[in-house]
């Protein structure tokens, strides 16, 4: 008979090992959700709030910089909308209203974003600063890269997780449980021939 080596007893009071052991990540990750997505919401309030107050000529002036866009119609565009756009995106973050929508548009407009702070790096143009903040805040457009991966991480968590706590679409969906369930209408089978004939 095989006798159990007893290096290999498992004692009782130890956790089985496995996906069912509790998990300290597993409870954090919604509350890091949250934690992200209002960071990420707020950031993007407040550069949105602070290039709207502004002159949209002002922010004109920044794009400008930047040499990307070629037509001075399409610039002022931008400088007058973007601004609401950044505003309405943060606050569906915050709110956590169509939260991984939300994530997923702010994420592209990072990834836009660090390309073109990085195209100016590669063509050699000196700016003073990205002007992603308006006139309030300046950084460097080297430290504007470090806060945008930053903003990357933040805003992966969001979309993974950001909805799980203290989100409109969690309370959205906990309503809809709570409806009354409706009344399923259904066919009345139809009558086979043999019941015809």
């Amino acid at each position: 008979m095989d006798r159990q080596d007893p290096q290999e007893e498992v004692s009782p009071s130890e956790p089985a090992a496995g996906p069912e052991a509790p998990s300290a990540w597993r409870a954090a990750d919604p509350w890091l959700g949250l934690a992200a997505r209002v960071a990420v919401g707020l950031v993007f309030v407040v550069s949105g709030t602070f290039k709207a107050a502004a002159p949209a000529e002002e922010f004109a002036l920044v794009i400008q910089a930047f040499q990307v866009v070629p037509s001075a119609d399409f610039i002022q565009g931008l400088a007058t909308f973007l601004p609401w756009v950044e505003v309405l995106l943060g606050f569906a973050l915050v709110l956590g209203w169509r939260t991984r929508a939300a994530a997923a548009a702010i994420g592209g407009l990072i990834l836009v974003f660090v390309g073109v702070i990085l195209s100016t790096k590669v063509r050699g143009i000196d700016l003073p600063n990205c002007g992603c903040f308006g006139f309030g805040f300046h950084p460097s457009p080297t430290q504007e890269l470090g806060l945008n991966a930053l903003w990357s991480v933040c805003v992966t968590q969001a979309w993974r997780r950001g909805a799980d706590r203290l989100s409109l679409d969690g309370w959205c969906l906990s309503a809809e449980d709570r409806r009354p369930n409706k009344p399923v209408l259904r066919r009345a089978p139809a009558a086979s021939p043999d019941a015809a004939a």
